[in-house]
């Protein structure tokens, strides 16, 4: 399918949340419930269709990007007060 647009986001959020299972979830329709934890960078890209136009989202588990999903664990309070941090230092590095 051809992509009128490609977008690429982040996902950003403390340590054993989930990140990349959540990516693997999203890109590839895998359920993992543990994954070793990411050194550098996972990636993963989904085409979706909206309104007969293909949609490439590129999306990364560290670096810079056009939106960023923020992950918490809903087992973990301390996590999700963390996301303001996250959200302030997503901003300060956007450009």
């Amino acid at each position: 399918m051809s992509c009128s647009y490609i977008f690429d986001y982040i996902i950003i959020g403390d340590t054993g949340v989930r990140k990349s299972c959540i990516l693997l979830q999203f890109t590839d329709n895998r359920f993992q419930p543990i994954h070793n934890i990411t050194i550098g960078v996972e990636f993963g890209v989904k085409i979706i269709n909206i309104k007969n136009k293909g949609i490439k989202l590129q999306i990364y588990d560290t670096t810079g990007a056009v939106g960023a999903l923020l992950v918490y664990d809903i087992t973990r309070r301390e996590t999700f007060n963390h996301l303001a941090t996250w959200l302030e230092d997503a901003r300060q590095h956007a450009s």
